[in-house]
């Protein structure tokens, strides 16, 4: 008897996935969404990500690396885990390229946080970089992934849109999550790595 086809789609190094951010936990997205699309690779033991940002008030406050940059205006966010292990890396880069670079043990982690130092990895393991555009902004970020081909991959990707003015931010995500919760990583998009 054949083999099933593998219903996982393919990260590979040269034809990139495409992720676009939605609100699933919400009947209908906010009247304030911004499209934003992502398209990721990997190759050379990295998640590479490419990401367009519909903004209409591009900004973020964050002045060095590895601040609450969520918490200061405009980011991408960056998840990913091997399919095997409960440890996982989250990655963000702002619109002036400012960088933050966590590791978590297992997924209930995030929850028992109690020093922001304690899951701070160093920044300049990641490559990140983002430039203005007419309509907001685009953003490139190479996160370190130990896996490779024939590993199966969790990623996910999100968003804080912040606007001057606004309390909060418009959050959204690649992940279909019920809830607006994005270390749930048992939610991401499961992609097998080839090449």
């Amino acid at each position: 008897m054949p083999e099933a086809p593998d219903p996982l789609p393919e990260l590979g190094p040269t034809e990139p996935l495409t992720f676009h951010l939605g609100q699933a936990w919400r009947d209908a997205p906010e009247p304030d969404l911004r499209p934003a699309v992502v398209r990721a690779t990997f190759r050379a033991g990295a998640l590479h990500v490419e990401a367009e940002l519909v903004d209409d008030d591009v900004f973020n406050d964050a002045t060095a690396h590895n601040q609450a940059t969520w918490e200061l205006g405009d980011v991408l966010e960056v998840f990913a885990r091997r399919d095997d292990s409960e440890s996982y890396v989250e990655a963000h880069v702002t619109p002036d390229g400012i960088k933050l670079h966590l590791r978590f043990s297992d997924f209930g982690h995030c929850a028992r946080v109690r020093d922001f130092a304690e899951i701070s990895v160093d920044p300049d393991l990641v490559d990140a970089r983002a430039e203005r555009t007419p309509d907001g902004w685009r953003a490139w970020l190479s996160v370190p992934l130990e896996a490779g081909p024939g590993d199966v991959v969790r990623v996910s990707f999100c968003r804080y849109d912040a606007t001057r003015g606004r309390a909060e931010p418009v959050v959204s995500s690649s992940s279909p999550h019920p809830v607006p919760a994005f270390h749930r990583p048992l939610e991401w998009r499961a992609c097998r790595v080839v090449g």
